[in-house]
């Protein structure tokens, strides 16, 4: 194996988190963030990257000395009730994500097939292939096909956001102001509230799902300490590329919507609005950057909740259990339903991503404990500056958490 292969094999799994992370719902975060407050929330991204870097880390180093996954150890270490509540509110939050994730890939797909196709194909008949090529993927695929496939979107993704931002880019002073932290006044109209908006950019950047997977696959690959080394760049390597990807989206919404005052309340609205400002060959990368981005999400997010339960029994990490399939086809029942009855993708992945930053804390506290329990962690458990990094987290968790409610509180009495 030549030394860029071997290399290219181990950040692999860093990969496989951006898919995770950088989905359809930072799609709709940082395009919602970028058209409704123009740069001016570039340093929530920065902020939630740096976090999840150090996460990614910290949940992998327990992992790598415990052998134990979160899940296991909060069953076995702090109560196993506790890790079912986590499980249950992690299931039922994914089920919301994943009708919001299809619902959003049909909408633009169906707005680029009007533009482009001599006749019209609806989003529920989308919403139907997608989820079918899903199903299939899973049915036949493996955790390693998975990693080649979320690897090949990661790249096509990152390349059509990253192109599309260079079209249209912005000065390098108001990129520089766009890091200084701030709260841009609420825009008008439902689901606009700048706090609901920035508990969707943390929730869908510093997810709970990328750490417990993360969790589970630093088991599977049998990595110890002695690959901390190899970990930490392929933790770096992931939190960069989120970096990159999620701020692309959102300078491409701010350089083209927002100065044109031009809010946005669902991501396929942003294909007819680019066209006269970015142009067509711009509008087609972009939506190929949509596809690929939802497509990369909506694939992993589909298995959290076969993967939890296989977590949580310590079985080996098998989605071709009868089971498992049954648990894969009723999700993909049912967010092919949520689009057949007419819900609103935005605004269930926004409220999605806001409540994943609500459980943030719990899991993020959960782990604090564990990593300073010097009888699991031995000379690895959490030294002075862990500790202070932690706290600082979990301060800024808890108030991006009660952003989260306020701003879920106030578009729910709009609705």
């Amino acid at each position: 194996m030549s030394k860029l292969k071997k290399i290219l094999v181990s950040v692999l799994p860093g990969i496989f988190l951006i898919g995770y992370n950088v989905g359809t719902g930072s799609v709709t975060s940082m395009s919602k963030a970028g058209a409704n407050f123009g740069l001016d929330l570039l340093w929530t991204v920065l902020v939630s990257c740096v976090m999840t870097y150090y996460l990614i880390t910290l949940f992998s180093r327990y992992t790598m000395v415990t052998k134990e996954t979160v899940i296991q150890g909060i069953k076995k270490h702090i109560h196993p009730a506790l890790a079912i509540v986590l499980i249950v509110a992690l299931s039922t939050i994914i089920v919301s994500a994943l009708t919001g994730l299809l619902g959003i890939m049909a909408d633009v797909m169906a707005e680029w097939s009007e533009a482009v196709l001599p006749w019209n194909i609806s989003s529920l008949s989308w919403a139907i292939l997608i989820g079918v090529l899903i199903y299939v993927l899973i049915w036949f695929g493996n955790y390693e096909f998975f990693e080649k496939v979320l690897a090949i979107l990661v790249a096509i993704m990152a390349l059509a956001f990253v192109t599309t931002m260079f079209i249209n880019f912005p000065s390098i002073s108001k990129l520089v102001k766009g890091f200084i932290p701030r709260f841009p006044q609420t825009a008008e109209g439902s689901d606009n509230s700048p706090f609901i908006i920035i508990a969707g950019m943390v929730g869908t950047t510093v997810s709970v799902f990328a750490f417990v997977i993360r969790s589970q696959i630093v088991k599977d690959t049998g990595w110890d300490m002695s690959d901390n080394k190899l970990q930490k760049r392929d933790a770096f390597v992931s939190a960069s590329l989120m970096f990159i990807i999620s701020s692309a989206i959102l300078i491409t919404a701010a350089s083209t919507l927002h100065v044109k005052g031009l809010s946005l309340n669902n991501v396929a609205e942003m294909i007819p609005l680019m066209e006269p400002i970015a142009g067509k060959a711009a509008l087609g990368v972009f939506v190929i950057g949509i596809l690929a981005a939802g497509l990369s999400s909506h694939l992993p997010n589909t298995l959290v909740i076969p993967w939890l339960i296989i977590d949580y029994k310590e079985q080996e990490r098998n989605t071709k259990t009868v089971s498992s399939r049954v648990i894969v086809l009723l999700l993909t029942l049912s967010s092919i339903l949520g689009i057949g009855l007419g819900f609103r993708p935005v605004f269930i992945l926004m409220l999605s991503q806001a409540s994943i930053a609500i459980v943030l804390p719990i899991t993020i506290g959960s782990v604090f404990y564990l990593t300073c329990k010097k009888s699991l962690m031995k000379s690895n458990v959490n030294k002075i500056h862990d500790i202070i990094i932690l706290i600082l987290i979990m301060a800024f968790t808890l108030y991006v958490s009660s952003l989260g409610v306020e701003g879920l509180l106030k578009d729910l009495a709009n609705i």
